[in-house]
Formats: C-alpha cells, structure tokens, sequence
C-alpha cells in the first residue's frame, strides 16, 4: 500500500510518529526563471531511531530531497524543524555549522582523502570541530573497529576495497555523534557481497540506535529498512 506522508496521517497515527526528530511540512523546490518544482507540498516525520529508506527514478526530486535533509540547499517554501529548530531558512554559515554537528553523510564516491590513511579520514570531522588529537584518534579508532576495520587503521584509500572504503566513510560519518546517518546510494558501485557488508552494517547500527536516512536507487537496499518512501514528480509517499 502506498499513502502520502501527510499531516493527517501523522495526526490519526500519532502513537506511531511519536516525537519528530526531522519535521518537513510541505515543502517545496523551486529552480530557475522557468520555476521548475523539484518538489511539492512534501510532508515526513522521521522520528530518533528510524531507518527510512527513499527511492525515486532519475529526475524524480531524489536528490533536491536529500540536499534539504542534509542541509546542503533550503526549501522554496515550507518549514523544516531539525530536533525542534526550524532550520528552513538557515544563512549558508549557519547551515554548515549545524550540518557538521547533526549530519553524517555517507557517499556514493566514499569522498576519503588519498594522502590520509584510514584512522585519519575517520578523524576529520572531530579534527574540523576542534577536537585535540588526543581525544580524536581514539574514538576515530573505536569507530573503525565498530565497522569491522580495526587492523587497517594505517592503510591508505589506495590499500583498500571499496566495501572497506565506505566502512572508512561510515566511521567518519558517526565521527562527530551526529544526530542523522544520511547515506547517499552507499552502496552504489560495489560488488554484491560487498554490498551485503555495507547494508548489514546499517542494520547492526540501526539496531544499536542510529538514525538512518538511506537514498537508494536499488529496490533490495530499500527493502532492508524499516520504513520506505517512494518520490516521483517531486511528491514523496511511504510504502507499507
């Protein structure tokens, strides 16, 4: 069954929504002199603790999507509540702050720096906040050993396979404690087992806690979570 997320269904199922965590209230995207609407009138709730999983076909406002969640780009219209704080119309430095405190982005690309290795590039979030190095390689450590990786700490991107590189882009991504695990078709360009790693690996954070937000093109990775939304001419929908 396919049903808008839509305010009405959050207020008749409120025992379900609980408290939001990410609020959309009809937004809206548009580009251009030629107003195009990347998206319309999207509603979503997505409470602490959930794993949501959204696909759409190419052009479908996927993307648009997912760089408003991220704090990446701001909405035409609408108002976008991040843990209470309507964040809708952020300047672009306040945006930035707030997305490296509450927004752990996960890759397609991995985007891991070449002349770090492993433990390093898990360590640059804490390292751009400030953080001493004492204080930042031991947790960048314990990351990379909660993501299976603990003896290649001192391997560089070139030493390892893309599933290691993503698990890299994972443990940098929880670096900071961020409030959102926003993975962007993490698992895009891997080989199937690899692939199975990497979906396996947000199952295990999910059941630990983490909030997952996971942009897939790929109906199987969708499947894995616990909630999925559909978008399609810039309309989101959720799946049951």
């Amino acid at each position: 069954m396919i049903r808008r997320l839509g305010v009405s269904y959050r207020e008749e199922n409120s025992e379900f929504w609980g408290e939001g965590l990410i609020i959309l209230e009809n937004i809206c995207k548009i580009y251009g002199r030629n107003r195009v609407e990347a998206l319309r009138d999207v509603s979503l709730r997505v409470c602490k603790g959930d794993y949501l999983s959204i696909t759409g076909a190419s052009g479908s406002g996927k993307t648009t999507l997912m760089h408003i969640l991220g704090l990446l780009d701001t909405p035409s219209a609408g108002r976008y509540l991040l843990d209470g704080r309507d964040v809708s119309s952020l300047r672009a430095d306040a945006r930035a702050r707030l997305r490296g405190e509450a927004i752990g982005f996960v890759f397609q690309s991995f985007r891991l720096l070449q002349d770090l290795n492993a433990l390093e590039n898990a360590a640059l979030p804490l390292a751009f906040q400030g953080v001493p190095v004492g204080m930042r390689l031991p947790r960048a450590r314990a990351l990379l050993a909660e993501v299976g990786l603990a003896g290649r700490a001192m391997h560089r991107p070139c030493e390892l396979s893309g599933g290691q590189q993503q698990r890299v882009a994972i443990a940098r991504a929880l670096a900071a404690g961020p409030r959102v695990l926003l993975a962007d078709e993490p698992t895009a360009g891997l080989d199937p087992a690899a692939s199975r790693d990497i979906l396996a690996l947000f199952d295990r954070l999910h059941a630990d806690g983490h909030t997952i937000i996971l942009i897939t093109h790929d109906p199987a990775a969708a499947a894995r979570a616990a909630r999925r939304a559909v978008i399609h001419a810039g309309q989101l929908k959720e799946a049951f």
